[in-house]
Order: C-alpha cells, then structure tokens, then sequence
C-alpha cells in the first residue's frame, strides 16, 4: 500500500488513539485498547508507531497545534493575505478541529444519512472536549511533553506575529502596534475560546469566536 494508502492507515490509528485517549485519558488506555479499536493488527499499528502508546501520545500532542502552524506559515504574500478577522475565525476553528475529518470517521462508526452524519459530528465534538482535556493533563503531568509541545507554541507564536507584520504593511492593523506584543494578545484570545468551548460547550462558541475577531479587528485597525 503506498501513499495516500499508508495515509488512511496512519490516520485510521490516530483516530483510534485519540477515541481512547478521550475515554479513559493517556495513562489509562492501552495498546491492546488502541488496536482493537483501529480494527487492525498489531504488527500493523506498530509499523506506523514503532514505539507504541509513546509514539502516539507525541503523534496526537503534534497533531493539536501543528496542522494550525503549518496553515499559518501559508498564508499568502501580504498582498493576497487575507483579512486579518477572517483569517482569526479560521485558525480558532481549524485549532478545534484539526485533523479529525482527514480520518475515516470513528472506527466502527455507522449511520447513513444526514440523521447519521449529524450524530457522528455531535460525538466527535464530545470526544474532541475530551480530548483537549486529557492533552492538557498529560502536558501538566510530563514536563519532556510540556517542553516539546513549548516548541510548537513558539513557533505558532512566530507565525501569528510575522502575519502581523504582513498586515500591518498592508495598512489593515496600526503600524505604530509591536507585532510581538499583539500576538501575545491574539494568541492568548485564540487559547481562551479553546478552554471555553472545553467548559461551556458548544453552544454560542461560533458567535464568540466572530465577535472576538471582529473586535480584535476593530482594536488593532487604528
């Protein structure tokens, strides 16, 4: 199997892993859990995660920031950049979702239809609070972890901060504002709305994610 083929597989296991890691937290689900729910072997899941629940515990730590990172590091050439709200609501989003849609769905999900679709979008949304949930214990507990998701957050921090700039070439933020310090104010709003669909839920989260881009907007325009 080669290419997007090895693809599906990798993400099929990481689906797995992280349904596990939603129930029963990183030092509560095994190995045997994990496989059994990808619905592989385990030669298989080792062949891709050759260190086991490590590898994968660091696969799923990456995967929750990196997918926004590399989007950041994307954006186009100032002038083709998009609008700064825009492109605040689609990073808050993206940082939600990550790469939960490139899987398969939940190994063993079933359901046709919009009815079916519906709840499997409803129980991903759950798993995925859960999920943030058990990252942010796992970082708390395991300082080698914390360190290298620290590294990720630098660099995301880097990102936000030369769009920034890219921006404020272009005239849409204030160019007497310092980047650095603006992008502590962005990133940390961004972090907020995570811990708030985490403890409040979904309802009213899209509406406060626009209203806080448009206000940062509004803020940063001079």
């Amino acid at each position: 199997m080669v290419g997007g083929g090895r693809e599906r597989l990798r993400a099929r296991i990481m689906a797995a892993a992280e349904a596990c890691f939603a129930r029963r937290g990183f030092d509560g689900a095994s190995m045997d859990e994990i496989v059994a729910e990808a619905g592989m072997s385990s030669s298989t899941v080792y062949r891709y995660f050759p260190q086991g629940k490590e590898s994968l515990v660091r696969a799923v730590l990456g995967q929750a920031i990196n997918p926004v990172v590399d989007w950041m590091a994307g954006l186009p050439a100032a002038g083709e950049l998009p609008p700064f709200e825009s492109a605040f609501v689609d990073a808050v989003e993206m940082a939600w979702r990550y790469k939960r849609e490139a899987a398969d769905g939940p190994p063993g999900a079933t359901g046709q239809g919009r009815g079916g679709e519906a709840a499997q979008a409803g129980a991903r949304a759950v798993a995925r609070a859960e999920l943030q949930v058990a990252i942010w214990a796992e970082l708390a507990r395991q300082p080698d972890l914390r360190a290298a998701n620290a590294e990720h957050y630098v660099r995301l921090r880097a990102e936000i901060v030369g769009a920034l700039r890219r921006w404020q070439a272009r005239g849409d933020i204030a160019r007497n504002l310092d980047a650095e310090a603006v992008a502590a104010v962005v990133h940390n709003a961004a972090m907020g709305l995570l811990v708030r669909r985490v403890v409040v839920g979904e309802s009213g989260w899209h509406d406060d994610v626009t209203a806080t881009a448009h206000a940062l907007a509004g803020m940063l325009s001079g």
